[in-house]
């Protein structure tokens, strides 16, 4: 079986599949990913293979500038969903088509280079998330089934997105146009499932096509230091923040640079954790504070008492996995709904205060008081340990495995459907792996 992997062009939207997509190797599958050019390099070290499609378009540039267009126009980006459902319909529709329109042009944008590579390497299966919008377009184009791929607590909005619920109706004229180009169908949805590595206690709603599995971290590759093998002599807390916030400070301090100073007021040990590329802004940092580039969280988060982050999927899922509890400083309306979920069961706090102003003397003290709550009240560590095991007692990957392999096979037996529909253009007939090659 051949499983083409299709993820948004972030670090956050790749390594949620990184597990799966190897679970699929080491059961014996063709794996690949098919992904803009920021997630080349991210493919390579993941020990997978690639190839580079849309390269004309930059998917996270676009929505920083329409993060700046709204903050522009309403002077500052709404922080929650909640912020966001108060807004006058018609600015927020204004808001959703601007926060849309990155997501057609890049299906746009990988399009034609996608459907040439699916003509000569012909999966068998897509896995993709649900705002990678040229996902659908390859498998109707293909005739190979969809899996949807989540990358954490299911948003709310999410089931507007096309392809993943949106009613068509509602579809940007230009995705839809580049579907009728292809003589794609267009529908409201294309997945038979979705497969979701998050605890249940996490999500706010039972989905019938959502299968759980356990959540693996992945969160890249990296040398370990000598003193991360050793106990720590004060408790270890950890600070990290979000891989694509680069993308869309303003200028100026690096909020890490406060949240370090506010936090040398507790007896700790202070872990910052930034991007090589966010380095130099976060600057220098007190006494004693111990810092980390690119070092996968996933192998700090074991030796730290509490996780300072902003509340990014691979973050929270991260800290949850390893039993850490977690200050959450939100950046966003989906970090502010990953906050409410680890708040909802006892894992830790969110706060309140809006991205602009984390580093204002009222939220820091918000924040080092939160994370002294963290480190001198059990029942924190307590309900951080429960969300581990209750991830523990999820379906290991093998169970994903199968359960893709059965949709091939169930796909692959069922009589195929025309219904004026093409296969991609200049191939023959779909056909596996097992068809074209050699025992």
């Amino acid at each position: 079986m051949r499983a083409l992997f299709i993820p948004a062009a972030a670090a956050g939207h790749y390594f949620p599949m990184v597990p799966l997509a190897w679970a699929l190797r080491t059961a014996g599958h063709d794996v690949c990913i098919a992904g803009q050019p920021p997630v080349t390099d991210l493919v390579v070290r993941s020990g997978l293979t690639t190839a580079v499609v849309g390269g004309s378009y930059d998917l996270m540039a676009a929505i920083a500038d329409a993060d700046r267009e709204i903050r522009d126009r309403l002077g500052r980006n709404p922080a929650s969903f909640a912020e966001l459902g108060r807004m006058d319909p018609d600015l927020r529709k204004w808001h959703g088509g601007l926060r849309t329109a990155p997501h057609t042009r890049a299906a746009e944008a990988m399009a034609d280079e996608l459907v040439a590579f699916v003509r000569g390497w012909r999966p068998d299966v897509v896995v993709s998330d649900p705002i990678t919008m040229v996902a659908p377009l390859v498998c109707e184009v293909a005739s190979v089934p969809l899996v949807h791929h989540m990358w954490g607590p299911q948003e709310p909005s999410l089931t507007n997105f096309a392809g993943y619920g949106g009613p068509v109706e509602r579809w940007p004229a230009g995705l839809t146009a580049l579907y009728e180009r292809f003589g794609a169908e267009v529908r409201a949805d294309y997945s038979p499932f979705s497969i979701s590595a998050c605890p249940p206690s996490l999500q706010t709603a039972a989905v019938p096509t959502r299968h759980t599995t356990r959540y693996v971290p992945y969160n890249g590759s990296g040398v370990l230091p000598g003193w991360l093998t050793q106990p720590a002599g004060r408790p270890r807390v950890c600070v990290s923040w979000s891989t694509s916030q680069a993308l869309v400070r303003t200028g100026g301090r690096h909020p890490v640079s406060a949240i370090a100073e506010a936090l040398g007021a507790l007896d700790v040990e202070l872990v910052v954790a930034v991007t090589a590329a966010d380095r130099d802004a976060v600057g220098a940092l007190p006494a004693g504070t111990r810092v980390m580039t690119d070092l996968p969280l996933g192998a700090v988060l074991p030796t730290c008492a509490v996780s300072v982050n902003t509340g990014g999927a691979g973050s929270i899922l991260t800290a949850a996995a390893l039993g850490v509890p977690q200050v959450i400083a939100p950046q966003g309306p989906g970090h502010a709904f990953n906050a409410e979920r680890i708040a909802a069961v006892g894992a830790g706090i969110g706060l309140g205060a809006h991205p602009s102003e984390i580093t204002r003397p009222g939220p820091l003290a918000e924040l080092t008081g939160s994370v002294a709550a963290l480190l001198t009240e059990e029942r924190w560590a307590e309900a951080a340990g429960d969300l581990r095991r209750e991830n523990l007692a999820q379906p290991p990957l093998s169970d994903a495995v199968r359960r893709v392999e059965e949709l091939v096979r169930t796909t692959n037996a069922a009589p195929p459907r025309r219904n004026g529909k093409v296969t991609v253009p200049g191939s023959a007939p779909y056909a596996t792996a097992r068809d074209t090659e050699a025992p």
